[in-house]
């Protein structure tokens, strides 16, 4: 079968790049030649090893050759960005459909929509099968009429069967995020008290384009602190383990974090973001940050709920298996 994915892809976001790694990685190993919707498609198959695609000027041609389309992972089905977005990804779906391909969605999170969103979605996504990766988008997509089957983020499919776990002797790894400054200047805040106190403190960036700025005006502001560097979901893997701890105002940075098997608190800019860390017991921040929680919380480092970690991966396969029998279907 040959699948074609639709994400956020090909844009130099780590965390739908390791979206797309697990379930790229996942389905091919379960034989479905997967071809993937890109904004860069060169990028994409020099990093992934799959054939891409433009995700505007290739859509057509791709979704003739494809058997069927999975759009996700990731937070495509939104209008709280933009609306320009959701109408790209809804009409990939009708074209999808019109054109008598399996359809599916997978991994993603539902929301926030307006009224208006609500009921293209709706009339979208109608009778589909529907995968979602946190519980509050599944009791939206009830609301919507939409089916409701549970899954987990996919960028948990690259998770190692035996977490390397946290180096108690690391530093605090803090993952800033573009945008949000109230969260970068909680970290910066929280990596000058540790500093003060003599606690390691590195940052790395997500998102090249967007994170490396903040990570220099960490490194600034908070002297000592150590500037890392990553550009593949499996070079922030690699780095992980070395971390005693991850505070991260990006929702990968978290999922990443669980995934190496490292205790994480997380700076919450989006619902998701909260519902995730309490999936896995982890501390939620909002703003504004409460930094003597904050510093507490790092100060702590309490270890990473293995067991929750173990649910939510082996929710990710199941899920994946799912998928796959929903398409052959």
């Amino acid at each position: 079968m040959r699948v074609l994915l639709s994400g956020y892809y090909g844009f130099a976001n780590l965390g739908d790049e390791a979206i797309l790694a697990g379930l790229a990685r996942e389905l091919t190993a379960r034989g479905l030649r997967v071809t993937v919707l890109s904004g860069d498609p060169d990028a994409t198959t020099a990093q992934h090893g799959v054939p891409a695609a433009h995700r505007t000027r290739g859509l057509l041609g791709a979704l003739l050759r494809a058997d069927a389309l999975v759009s996700g992972g990731g937070g495509l089905l939104q209008d709280a960005t933009s609306a320009r977005s959701l109408t790209y990804y809804l009409a990939t779906l009708r074209a999808a459909r019109l054109l008598g391909k399996g359809v599916a969605l997978y991994g993603q999170s539902l929301g926030p929509l307006t009224g208006v969103g609500r009921r293209r979605v709706a009339g979208a996504a109608a009778g589909l099968p529907a995968f979602w990766r946190d519980e509050p988008s599944r009791a939206l997509a009830r609301e919507l009429g939409l089916d409701d089957r549970a899954t987990a983020d996919a960028a948990l499919l690259l998770a190692p069967e035996r977490p390397a776990g946290a180096d108690p002797n690391g530093p605090v790894l803090v993952v800033p995020r573009a945008g949000h400054p109230a969260y970068n200047q909680a970290l910066a805040r929280l990596a000058r008290a540790l500093r003060g106190e003599g606690v390691p403190v590195a940052a790395v960036g997500l998102h090249a384009r967007h994170d490396d700025a903040e990570v220099a005006a960490l490194a600034r502001t908070a002297p000592g602190l150590e500037a890392l560097s990553a550009r593949t979901p499996d070079e922030l893997l690699a780095l992980l383990p070395g971390a005693s701890y991850v505070v991260s105002a990006r929702l990968h940075g978290c999922v990443l974090a669980a995934a190496a098997g490292v205790g994480f608190a997380a700076l919450s800019y989006d619902p998701k973001v909260a519902g995730f860390a309490a999936l896995l017991g982890a501390p939620t921040f909002d703003a504004p940050v409460d930094d003597a929680n904050l510093l507490a919380a790092a100060t702590r480092r309490e270890p990473l709920d293995l067991a929750a970690r173990e649910a939510q991966v082996r929710l990710a396969r199941e899920g994946l298996d799912a998928l796959v029998a929903a398409l052959g279907r």
